[in-house]
C-alpha cells in the first residue's frame, strides 16, 4: 500500500498543495457525518484517492498508537506536505511542537483532579490542529469535554479529525476567540460512549450548540453554559 505521502504527492503533481489538503480534510468530515443533508461538493474525481489518502493516514496513526498514548500525525503531515518550503513564514503558522504540548498540559493540570468530571472542560481558544487538547484527553484518561478554538479553518478541520480519529469527545469552532464570531464548528464523538459506538462528526451553529453536551451527561444549568462558553484571550489551554 502507498503511504500517505505518496499518494499526496501524486495528487499534488497537478494541484495547489494546500486545496487539496483542505478539499481532503472536508472529504474526510463529510463521510463522517451523522447527518448530512447538503449536496456532496465537487472533489473533481479525487474522491478514490481521498479514501486512498485516509486509508493510509488511519493505518500510519495506529502503527504509532501501539507504543505512543496519542500522536497528532496530522499536524505533522500538514507541517511536511503544505507548509514545507517556506509556506509556513508565508502563513504565519507554526505548531507547537509535541513536547511544548505535554509540559503546558501538564502545568495546567497539575493541581486538578478528574472525578466525575462529565460536565467539565478543557477549552483551548487557540487550538490550532488541537495537540494540547489531545495530550489533556489522554491525561484525564479521556473524562473531559474538549473545546478548541481558532481562526484558521485548516487548523479548525484538522482538530476536528483529530478528536474523530482518537476518540476523544468535544467540539470544535472556527472563531475569532477576541472577538467572539462564530463561523463555523464541528463536535464530535457525541455519542461515542452513549449509544453510537463508531467515532462520528456532527456540524454546528453557534457556541452554545457546541455545548449542548451538558444536557446529556452534566448539570444543564444555563449560568454553567455561559461561564463555560467564556473564552479567555491568552492563547493557552485553560481548564473551568
Amino acid at each position: 500500500m502507498k503511504t500517505f505521502e505518496e499518494i499526496f504527492e501524486e495528487l499534488a503533481r497537478y494541484n495547489d498543495r494546500s486545496v487539496i489538503w483542505n478539499d481532503w480534510l472536508d472529504y474526510v468530515i463529510r463521510i463522517n457525518l451523522l447527518y448530512c443533508n447538503e449536496e456532496s461538493p465537487n472533489y473533481h474525481g479525487n474522491e478514490e484517492a481521498y479514501q486512498d489518502l485516509l486509508g493510509a493516514y488511519l493505518n500510519k496513526l495506529s502503527e504509532i498508537l501501539n507504543t505512543e498514548p496519542y500522536y497528532d500525525l496530522l499536524g505533522e503531515l500538514y507541517e511536511q506536505v503544505v507548509l514545507s518550503q517556506g509556506k509556513s513564514k508565508q502563513l504565519g503558522q507554526y505548531y507547537s511542537p509535541t513536547c511544548v504540548a505535554e509540559v503546558t498540559t501538564d502545568l495546567v493540570m497539575r493541581d486538578k483532579t478528574f472525578e466525575d468530571n462529565s460536565d467539565k472542560i478543557a477549552n483551548d481558544c487557540a487550538c490550532g490542529s488541537g495537540r494540547m487538547l489531545l495530550a489533556t484527553h489522554v491525561k484525564s484518561k479521556g473524562d473531559l469535554f474538549l473545546v478548541g478554538q481558532d481562526i484558521d479553518e485548516t487548523s479548525v478541520k484538522m482538530c476536528t479529525i483529530n478528536f474523530w480519529s482518537m476518540g476523544a469527545r468535544g467540539s470544535v469552532m472556527q472563531m475569532d476567540s477576541l472577538e467572539q464570531t462564530f463561523y463555523q464548528g464541528w463536535r464530535v464523538n457525541k455519542y461515542l460512549y452513549h449509544g453510537i459506538p463508531v467515532p462520528h462528526i456532527e456540524k454546528i451553529h453557534s457556541p452554545k450548540e457546541a455545548l449542548d453536551f451538558i444536557e446529556l451527561y452534566g448539570n444543564n444549568n444555563d449560568e454553567r453554559i455561559v461561564a463555560k462558553s467564556t473564552v479567555k484571550p491568552s492563547g493557552q489551554t485553560t481548564l473551568i
